[in-house]
């Protein structure tokens, strides 16, 4: 009897650990104030990232962005350390808190994921972001050929409140898709290919890559739009859906 109970209780706590299906996760309260997020966190831009207690979802603590006007005064930070993933596909949440989103015409990333493309000699980036009336949108861009592609939905980002984004990009099937606020924009979901291009070197087509990372933050492409001010908080990336708080 001792035997068989030793057993349930091995086999139970073997399924859990196989069948916890969480990638990473940082709530930042581990974080030190008024620093970078650590390791495995990695900042890139010249827009300001650091740890505060001016705003948070939960606990005490999230991280504040800071961009400026251009792509060089970005503010993102990313990890790449659970890369690749099992079938190319996972899904991600976050909260996040938007001051004020950009002006009309400024185009907007705030998530992204890139990698080179299988079978193929370039790479490529998919994002999600913004660009008209503050208005959602999901984009796509290569590097070793043309492309710079377009996806627009009629939901705009919320303001001075926070909210739920949850994404799930799959490299194996050309898919990506968002929820806002647990509600999935249909709009803006990409099968293969989306509404326009800029150029045009690979047919309109939206050829994923092997994902090698995973980024958050804000960048403003455009200048003239001012700066940008975020908070972050509850990351969380994982194999399946992610059931919110």
């Amino acid at each position: 009897m001792k035997n068989y109970f030793l057993f349930i209780v091995c086999t139970f706590l073997w399924c859990s650990c196989t069948n916890n299906t969480i990638l990473f996760e940082d709530d930042f309260e581990n974080q030190s104030i008024g620093k970078l997020p650590g390791h495995p966190w990695e900042k890139t831009g010249n827009g300001s990232v650091v740890v505060d207690t001016l705003r948070a979802f939960s606990g005490k603590k999230s991280v504040h962005f800071t961009s400026g006007e251009g792509y060089k005064n970005r503010a993102f930070i990313g990890i790449d350390h659970i890369f690749p993933v099992q079938e190319n596909r996972f899904y991600g949440r976050l909260k996040m808190y938007v001051e004020e989103a950009p002006r009309d015409g400024i185009h907007w990333t705030m998530i992204q994921s890139s990698g080179k493309v299988k079978d193929h000699d370039f790479s490529s980036e998919i994002r999600y972001g913004g660009q008209h009336q503050k208005r959602l949108m999901a984009n796509y861009e290569t590097q070793g050929v043309k492309s710079d592609c377009w996806q627009h939905s009629q939901t705009k980002i919320p303001e001075e409140k926070w909210f739920t984004l949850q994404w799930m990009f799959d490299g194996e099937k050309d898919t990506m898709k968002l929820w806002l606020n647990n509600v999935l924009i249909e709009s803006i979901i990409v099968v293969g290919q989306g509404e326009g291009c800029v150029s045009n070197e690979i047919d309109g087509k939206w050829k994923f890559p092997v994902f090698e990372n995973m980024l958050i933050g804000w960048v403003d492409y455009q200048t003239g739009g001012g700066t940008r001010s975020i908070w972050i908080d509850d990351v969380v990336l994982s194999e399946r859906m992610i059931s919110d708080k």
